[in-house]
């Protein structure tokens, strides 16, 4: 996946929307999937992809959850002409919804698996995943409990940090395109905690990935995003830690992960960026402390 700046190409966002039946919603005329290009009021790609549902089919946004693949990056992006590129996000439904519905049809996927759909249908691996035909259950429904906790389910711990340059710019870091998650894109200086407390694997992370020199007692909590990655999968408390004072220059230490560190204007951030990166940026600009994502009604 590229990185792309502001004005640098021209980008159509879309929805490839699943129902509880495993079929796919095709736009009508033209005979595709609904599309956007991103508008000023749109903060992410997502916004502009989740916009063109609901405005050419009538869907809400609230029948809509997201698949474990958007948490991520978009499960297809496109070069569809010079400049030109086309990133597909992909949605399930939370229930059922009634028919018809204006601009669009439910298609099963067998109609469509062998035509232009056919590489985005693929990345989604819809043909390997169980149609959630159970109308009383929830698309993405809770994960199993942990045997081995006793009933209690356990949760990856990740830490992150939050830096600001004096110019109040956010240090975000390119993901190696071959990285095990989000490759090929912006994201914090992160790590997985071991058998350590959160203030110290961040600090540790911090010298391993960019040679940044931090004092425990310089960090202070600033945002937590509770995610949810998939059904089988557990959940993850991804702990943002800002720094009130940063020894040393971000350099690669470890290029085989990151391509590179750079200082963002937090309203002017990269893309594409991690969902959570940038939900936890935009929580911690408003003053809040939590938020949640995957996380679908029951």
């Amino acid at each position: 996946m590229s990185t792309f700046a502001p004005g640098s190409a021209h980008l159509t966002c879309r929805a490839l929307v699943v129902d509880r039946e495993g079929r796919v919603l095709r736009l009508r005329d033209p005979a595709e999937l609904p599309g956007a290009r991103p508008e000023a009021g749109d903060h992410t790609l997502l916004e502009a992809a989740l916009r063109a549902v609901t405005e050419r089919t009538g869907l809400a946004r609230g029948d809509l959850c997201l698949t474990p693949e958007l948490l991520t990056t978009p499960v297809h992006v496109e070069a569809v002409g010079t400049g030109d590129y086309e990133f597909t996000f992909a949605l399930y439904l939370t229930q059922d919804v009634p028919e018809p519905l204006a601009e669009a049809d439910w298609l099963p996927v067998e109609q469509l698996n062998s035509g232009p759909l056919k590489a985005k249908l693929s990345a989604l691996n819809l043909n390997g995943r169980p149609a959630p035909v159970n109308a009383s259950a929830p698309v993405i429904p809770r994960p199993a409990k942990a045997p081995e906790a006793g009933g209690t389910e356990l949760n990856i711990v990740g830490v992150h940090l939050y830096a600001e340059d004096d110019d109040g710019r956010v240090l975000l870091g390119l993901r190696h395109p071959d990285a095990a998650f989000a490759g090929d894109t912006w994201h914090f200086l992160a790590g997985h905690c071991e058998r350590e407390s959160a203030v110290a694997c961040l600090v540790r992370e911090a010298y391993e990935e960019a040679g940044l020199v931090i004092d425990a007692a310089d960090l202070e909590l600033a945002h937590v995003v509770h995610v949810l990655h998939g059904p089988s999968a557990r959940p993850r408390m991804q702990l943002v830690f800002r720094a009130r004072r940063l020894g040393g220059t971000p350099w690669l230490r470890e290029p085989d992960k990151c391509l590179a560190w750079r200082w963002w204007d937090p309203d002017a951030l990269p893309e594409p960026l991690v969902p959570y990166a940038r939900t936890a940026i935009d929580g911690i600009r408003a003053g809040r402390t939590y938020s949640e994502m995957g996380w679908c009604p029951a």
